[in-house]
């Protein structure tokens, strides 16, 4: 009886001082955390995409709580939520920018020529180990769909060899773009109208027409075209500069192959803030607002 009532109690003791140490622990080095933050982060989408810039949404609301920055906004969130973190914090935030995803090409299997008939894992990062590309065109869409796994919106496919974007279903999370070995993929802003250009060659237009009749041959007619100094050519593919671009869709007009295309997007129409009335009672739930005193909506 003694052999099994010693053990016991010398186990029973080190679990009872062990359990005081870590209780003195969690007391002794407890770090205070504001419930701002767990309630901007209740309010967020949980996405952790990082279109906002930080690595998830509980990095984002810390900063956004610390620094009352209006111009942090969130893309997925749009407009609604935008409105509901200003009124939590006491600031008016600014609009929410959606973006969407878009693909920086056009060549598919019909438009462009194959280097080999790729029978392997189907990886675009697997291809790119032996190949520059399945595809002639070192530069473009490899086809193989090695992002289509990031997305969690059902946004992504492949059609006719060439990746496509739902522009419905896809946020802008941009969780594809860094899956994307030859770098094809980025974000834009929404507009109801928007162009980009669907190539990035820098092959020169005679050899980029051998390997793909979509792609952009620098032939400098959509500057030309542009009166509002929004495109230029750069390394033989043009560039858009969207702070400059009012997407009139002059260049894509003008364009001999037809690698500007036009994206329309669905926007949502914009809701009027509702009216706050002044009927604070002071209950002291809401927010500090800029005097520091608590129990005003701070509008």
């Amino acid at each position: 009886m003694t052999a099994i009532l010693i053990p016991l109690l010398i186990l029973s003791s080190l679990t009872f001082v062990l359990g005081l140490c870590i209780l003195f622990a969690s007391k002794k080095f407890y770090v205070k955390t504001d419930p701002m933050v767990d309630t901007v982060t209740a309010m967020l989408p949980g996405a952790n995409c990082g279109a906002c810039g930080y690595p998830g949404c509980a990095q984002f609301a810390a900063e956004l709580v610390k620094t009352r920055d209006s111009s942090k906004t969130c893309p997925i969130g749009g407009d609604d939520l935008s409105y509901e973190l200003g009124r939590i914090l006491g600031i008016t935030m600014d609009a929410a920018k959606p973006v969407s995803c878009v693909v920086l090409c056009n060549g598919n299997e019909t438009t462009t020529k194959f280097l080999a008939d790729y029978k392997g894992i189907k990886d675009c990062w697997a291809v790119k180990e032996i190949l520059p590309s399945v595809k002639q065109c070192a530069y473009g869409c490899v086809g193989l769909g090695s992002c289509i796994a990031s997305c969690k919106y059902d946004a992504l496919e492949i059609v006719n060899g060439l990746i496509v974007v739902d522009s419905e279903n896809c946020v802008g999370c941009g969780a594809c773009i860094d899956k994307c070995p030859q770098h094809v993929l980025k974000l834009q802003e929404k507009k109801a109208r928007k162009y980009h250009v669907a190539c990035v060659s820098v092959d020169k237009g005679g050899v980029t027409r051998k390997y793909c009749s979509n792609g952009c041959i620098g032939c400098m007619l959509c500057v030309k075209a542009c009166k509002f100094d929004a495109i230029k050519v750069e390394n033989f593919c043009a560039v858009i500069d969207e702070e400059k671009c009012v997407n009139c869709g002059l260049c894509a007009k003008v364009c001999p192959v037809k690698c500007i295309p036009l994206t329309k997007y669905v926007m949502a129409p914009k809701k009027a803030p509702p009216k706050i009335e002044d009927s604070c009672d002071g209950c002291k739930v809401c927010h500090p607002n800029e005097t520091g005193e608590n129990g005003t909506l701070g509008y």
